[in-house]
């Protein structure tokens, strides 16, 4: 198993992002904030847009394939927004409960390793991978001040006893200031130092 890391820009890992994410919202639509019949209208340049910023990142997982061109398939992925790409419509619910306001805050989203690879560590890695950004990355929003702490939170569905185990086995906990929304969304957090 190898990891890939964007922002990039070559077209065969864009299309193989995109082949990767819609199918993720075709296999487990319930586990993710938009559809795939939003996102299969997006334009390559839209694509391109999520993974070029400089204030994201996102991991990919990959097995070996002898049927692929390359040898890899990609199989997993999950991306870190760092404070300067976050949207404050997210985040405002973490405001209103008072949490953050001392830390600069990254996001986990878009998670999802295909089941057919599930249950093989994949997961853990991809958010070990990201978390290993957020602790390392000096984003300039929130930096011009020196150093602050550091915090990750992530959205997760109430009912995915499986996504909220892996999580809870990488350190996070439940935000318990913070109600389910009605979706059944609930939050968890870990600081990174």
């Amino acid at each position: 198993m190898h990891y890939k890391n964007f922002p990039a820009t070559e077209p065969e890992g864009l299309e193989k992002f995109k082949v990767l994410r819609l199918t993720s919202l075709k296999v487990d639509p319930s586990l993710f904030g938009t559809t795939y019949e939003q996102e299969i209208t997006f334009t390559p340049e839209m694509w391109m847009k999520r993974l070029t910023s400089p204030f994201k990142r996102t991991f990919i997982a990959t097995v070996k394939d002898k049927h692929e061109s390359n040898g890899e398939t990609w199989v997993g992925m999950v991306t870190i927004f760092g404070p300067s790409d976050l949207i404050t419509a997210t985040m405002e619910p973490l405001g209103r409960a008072g949490v953050g306001a001392d830390w600069d805050i990254y996001m986990v989203a878009g998670m999802w390793v295909h089941p057919e690879h599930r249950g093989r560590g994949l997961g853990t890695r991809l958010v070990r991978e990201g978390l290993e950004w957020a602790r390392t990355n000096m984003d300039p929003k929130n930096n011009t001040e020196g150093r602050r702490d550091k915090m990750v939170l992530l959205q997760v569905l109430d009912r995915n006893a499986r996504g909220r185990a892996l999580y809870q086995n990488v350190g996070f906990s439940d935000l318990t200031s913070i109600p389910t929304n009605e979706k059944g969304h609930m939050w968890m957090s870990l600081k990174v130092v």
